[in-house]
């Protein structure tokens, strides 16, 4: 007798359920062994006659814990696919939170919509074998496709049995977050996959972090736990950039900006780099052509009490004119991260001069009340600056003063003071004029390179500033190419 196959999802991205779309050939081995009746992530039709069900995602609410003992009750066996079903997962962190805050967080000013809604009536996360008794745990985020295949030939050839993988549950650890450097780290989310050891050591060649601890203490830390700013690290971030989990994050100035900006007088200074990835992650903005969007941003800033909106991208140039007109080569000055890498090693191999950097010049200018919007971590260190943001504090400032920038009047809106014009090239992007990466080779590459007087760019960050520690984290290639082509765009290059 064919077996008759359903497939589920509950709180998760479907991204399992994908792995089985893409089975693509293969796919049609499995309809040779199983009818599946019901895939909604592939098919309209839909029966309630199964016998074997797949059910991805984590259980939030009462109605979902019901839903899923009635597939239950018509399955002869449950298959949880994916971690979330096997475990929680990401969506469990959430239980270290009291539900009001949670849903506060992610529905703000919805207080009166919520009242007595099921559809916000929310419970810790569950992982389904809290709700119903489990058959078996097919675990990955997401599962290999082959996995998902193997299963159902073995449920083909074998009878049917229970309970022939063991569960396992998640520990979370009573750790408090370290919030002694400019990059925080939650050991509470960590899932010690180990990439921001691996990229701080052995693609940058920094060594600022590493594995300490054994068994369930182990952690992200340094030698003698002093630490990642007093153990070399040069912020740049690239550790919170290759994060799966949000373990490791920028600390964030929101909350008490928010009270602060509604007295008017704060100015902000914006990064054309964390803008265009604001402008990425806003489903409206991304629409539009990037300078339609900077003025809606423009608007949006200035609506929600800020006194001034300047354009960072002129100190930026700025910053450019005075390092060509060096005798010698000089490091480029418009990097924090980079000065941190050879100030901190006391290289001497191109001369440093902070007092040519673009928020030096900023500040000269805008001495009292001054915040900037920065792709760059290092740039929170920055003593000068009420505020620095990155783009993710700025859609949470936004979220947090009910600001909707789609309502906001763009005619108007103009950067106050000077600007650069058409063809200013962002020296963060890759492709500028002598640029190098910071890496273990470095030293080999500069001392090789028979370099030019003026300004030598290096980049600490994989792709330059575009996927810096401050912008949303991403090593996607095509949203690193989207960030480019939008501020290309922007300033006509």
């Amino acid at each position: 007798m064919r077996h008759k196959i359903a497939v589920f999802d509950f709180a998760s991205c479907e991204g399992c359920e994908l792995q089985i779309a893409n089975l693509e050939e293969e796919i049609l081995e499995l309809i040779d062994l199983v009818d599946v009746v019901s895939f909604r992530e592939v098919m309209k039709e839909h029966s309630d006659d199964y016998d074997i069900a797949f059910v991805e995602g984590s259980i939030n609410r009462p109605i979902d814990a019901e839903r899923l003992k009635e597939i239950r009750e018509r399955a002869k066996i449950l298959i949880a696919l994916g971690d979330c079903a096997t475990t929680g997962c990401i969506n469990k962190l959430r239980n270290e939170w009291p539900e009001s805050e949670v849903l506060a967080e992610v529905y703000p000013g919805a207080k009166k919509q919520m009242k007595d809604n099921e559809f916000f009536d929310v419970f810790p996360t569950k992982a389904i074998n809290e709700v119903v008794d489990v058959d078996f745990y097919i675990r990955g985020c997401p599962v290999r496709k082959e996995q998902v295949l193997y299963y159902i030939k073995r449920l083909y050839d074998m009878p049917p049995t229970t309970n022939k993988d063991l569960d396992f549950g998640i520990i979370l650890r009573d750790m408090e977050i370290d919030n002694r450097s400019v990059i925080k780290y939650n050991p509470r989310k960590c899932i010690l996959c180990r990439r921001c050891v691996h990229i701080c050591q052995d693609v940058m060649g920094i060594d600022a972090l590493g594995i300490v601890e054994k068994g369930s203490e182990a952690i992200i830390s340094t030698p003698l736990d002093i630490g990642f700013d007093a153990n070399g690290c040069i912020r740049c971030g690239q550790c919170i950039s290759t994060c799966p989990v949000g373990a490791l994050g920028n600390r964030s100035p929101v909350e008490t900006l928010a009270m602060e900006v509604k007295k008017q007088k704060l100015s902000i200074a914006l990064d054309s780099v964390a803008l265009t990835a604001f402008v990425q992650k806003h489903t409206a903005l991304r629409t539009m052509g990037p300078e339609l969007a900077e003025r809606y941003v423009i608007a949006g800033l200035r609506s929600v009490g800020f006194r001034k909106v300047l354009q960072y991208d002129y100190y930026l140039a700025r910053s450019r004119e005075m390092d060509e007109a060096s005798d010698a080569p000089v490091l480029a000055s418009w990097c924090r991260a980079a000065q941190n890498y050879f100030t901190e090693r006391e290289l001497n191999t191109l001369q440093v001069k902070p007092e040519n950097s673009p928020w030096s010049l900023l500040l000269e200018d805008e001495s009292k009340g001054i915040c900037l919007l920065s792709p760059c971590s290092a740039m929170k260190e920055v003593e000068e600056f009420n505020y620095v943001l990155t783009s993710a504090n700025l859609i949470e400032l936004f979220k947090q003063l009910e600001c909707d920038l789609e309502f906001m009047d763009p005619e108007q809106a103009a950067y106050d003071g000077k600007t650069v014009q058409n063809g200013f090239q962002h020296p963060g992007v890759p492709g500028s004029k002598n640029g190098f990466g910071i890496r273990k080779d470095l030293m080999e590459k500069l001392s090789a390179a028979n370099l030019p007087r003026g300004p030598v760019n290096v980049y600490p960050c994989l792709a330059g500033c575009v996927n810096g520690g401050g912008t949303p984290p991403t090593i996607d290639e095509m949203d690193i190419e989207q960030r480019i082509d939008w501020l290309h765009e922007l300033r006509g290059v």
